[in-house]
């Protein structure tokens, strides 16, 4: 064996050490990360304080239905529904309208134009809370569903942790390929930047939320800005949470595939547009932190799929060379090890399957795609999301400067 191929091994070597160390590291973090679940425990008190849901919906008429009559289901026994039509030009006023007139609970906001300097949902955010009378406000996409007691777990969720937000990462709805193969693994992505044991423990700055699913006490809201201290994001959450851990409010963050999910993005085309967009602003719009997770598939999961053929070939063509065999070995644990790390990860919010985790490779090649739009967006400070276009000049916000 040449100097130069034990040089290729003990490199290779050292990023299939990286997939062992993170399966190790799976094995001490996953029992610690908060699972709600619908033998949670409900929220308890004499006086239940009134919740205001608030549904954003830009032509949801697809989603909104569901998610409206989950959200009604609901046993709190105190709750107030706001559902907020932004600009919308198909049929979700009517689907909204419906719904009203069955249900005195819900109540229809319509926003007719966008301020210079709001992103379209944090706008309707805005709007909604300044009419929100709850003590707590529970923000919920329209493409989400709820089991009938979601908001009764999470309100107890929170109680027992003092929390005065609490956020939830509901399972993944995937009906597609696409769905199954790339929305899985860009969660990932998201939350090797956010660790759950992290963003729950209050001596770490860093602070994490999913628009998804909010629930957020009022006065921790008002303390925070509102969505108007945040206006100009498009993780609004994120940037909310931010502002509420930095101000010593406990915020929290569980994951309850069993009482909540969601379908975000229903094509190919869909999932790279939104998760350009989720990652762009999520990184902080920071071009050397994309640079970066466009880098770590390249150095520790790539060359294994290089390799894997050349590996094969040299054992084929040379099997009494030691180089081959070893080249070999190393990419089948790297494929083995890789599997299994994504196949854990993956089941945290998504049906748990070995078939998605196989197909790795074609949905990190999607991902380069989604991690170079946002690179792109970084590069030119240019997003169009929804039929609105975004220029590059940000709202600066001083606080969450100091607390990036």
């Amino acid at each position: 064996m040449t100097s130069t191929q034990r040089l290729i091994l003990q490199l290779y070597g050292f990023t299939v050490a990286v997939w062992a160390i993170r399966r190790i590291a799976l094995i001490v973090i996953l029992p610690r990360i908060d699972r709600l679940t619908l033998r949670s425990r409900r929220f308890s008190a004499d006086d239940p304080p009134l919740v205001t849901a608030i549904i954003p919906a830009k032509d949801e008429e697809d989603a909104l239905n569901e998610c409206l009559t989950s959200v009604r289901a609901q046993s709190y026994p105190n709750l107030a529904i706001l559902v907020v039509d932004d600009r919308s030009k198909d049929g979700t006023a009517a689907i909204a309208t419906r719904h009203a007139q069955e249900d005195p609970r819900v109540q229809i906001l319509t926003v007719t134009n966008l301020p210079a300097g709001w992103t379209g949902k944090t706008h309707a955010l805005h709007l909604a809370a300044k009419q929100a009378e709850g003590t707590w406000l529970w923000f919920v996409d329209s493409d989400t569903q709820h089991e009938p007691d979601s908001l009764a777990i999470a309100l107890g969720y929170a109680q027992d942790k003092k929390a005065s937000l609490m956020s939830l990462l509901p399972r993944m709805r995937a009906e597609s390929f696409w769905e199954r193969i790339v929305q899985p693994l860009a969660s990932v992505v998201l939350m090797q930047s956010y660790p759950p044991p992290l963003i729950n423990n209050d001596k770490f700055k860093i602070a994490f939320a999913n628009g998804q699913y909010v629930l957020i006490r009022r006065d921790a809201y008002d303390a925070a800005g509102g969505h108007a201290a945040v206006r100009d994001k498009f993780v609004e959450d994120i940037h909310l949470a931010r502002r509420v851990k930095s101000l010593g409010y406990i915020t929290r963050t569980a994951i309850g595939p069993e009482i909540s999910s969601t379908r975000m993005y229903t094509s190919l085309d869909a999932i790279i547009r939104g998760w350009s967009r989720i990652l762009y602003d999520a990184l902080d719009r920071k071009w050397w932190r994309l640079v970066a997770k466009i880098l770590d598939p390249i150095v520790f999961t790539k060359p294994g799929c290089l390799f894997l053929p050349i590996g094969l070939w040299l054992v084929i063509t040379r099997p009494d060379e030691a180089f081959g065999w070893w080249l070999l070995g190393l990419t089948i644990l790297q494929q083995i090890l890789s599997v299994e790390v994504l196949r854990l990860m993956y089941g945290l919010c998504s049906p748990p399957g070995l078939r998605e985790a196989l197909w790795y490779p074609l949905a990190s090649l999607v991902m380069d795609v989604v991690l170079l739009k946002s690179l792109a967006m970084c590069l030119t400070g240019k997003v169009v999301w929804r039929g609105t276009s975004y220029g590059a000049t940000p709202v600066v916000d001083p606080l969450a400067e100091s607390i990036q």
